[in-house]
């Protein structure tokens, strides 16, 4: 029974952890979505201040220093969109380049929970077969079984000391 359960310890700690690169994956592909849509409103803003001969800062800017309120809040979310776009460019560019051993971390960093709560919920399981998804799959097997040895040692300890304890009270 035991040899059972530490392999099924160790092949879930794979499939578990081989959904990680999956998911950053499809993390990336809802990230470039909203880069690139990010991307259209901003060059859009920026040929709007081309035509009134302004920097798109410039432009911004006088949005932002209007004293009407409507205005001004409207500078406010043109200057909010721009900080956006270039945060998550940042983080594209950042996850683009990572290598294999420092994505995760790559990913943690630049995480925007908004797209990674949207990847979640639209999240497909699935098998990588790639060096990327071969080093999640045994970095999986090696928690799974330590997992198991933990649960399982635990649970001889406290077994062990159950009938410990039925032996003395006797």
């Amino acid at each position: 029974m035991k040899r059972i359960l530490d392999r099924i310890f160790v092949v879930l700690g794979a499939f578990i952890f081989i959904q990680a690169p999956l998911f950053i994956e499809q993390y990336q592909l809802q990230l470039k979505g909203h880069v690139d849509e990010l991307s259209h409103q901003v060059e859009v803003m920026r040929q709007v201040a081309t035509e009134s001969k302004k920097s798109l800062e410039q432009f911004i800017q006088k949005f932002v220093a209007d004293p009407d309120v409507d205005f001004s809040r409207q500078g406010q979310s043109m200057s909010e969109m721009v900080k956006r776009w270039r945060s998550l460019t940042d983080s594209m560019v950042a996850l683009n380049k990572a290598s294999v051993w420092i994505k995760p971390l790559v990913f943690i960093t630049y995480l925007d929970y908004s797209i990674a709560k949207s990847t979640f919920y639209s999240y497909q399981f699935g098998l990588i077969l790639t060096y990327e998804g071969l080093i999640y799959a045994l970095i999986g097997m090696v928690v799974g079984y330590l997992l198991y040895s933990a649960i399982s040692n635990r649970l001889a300890f406290l077994f062990m000391r159950r009938k410990n304890v039925c032996k003395s009270s006797k």
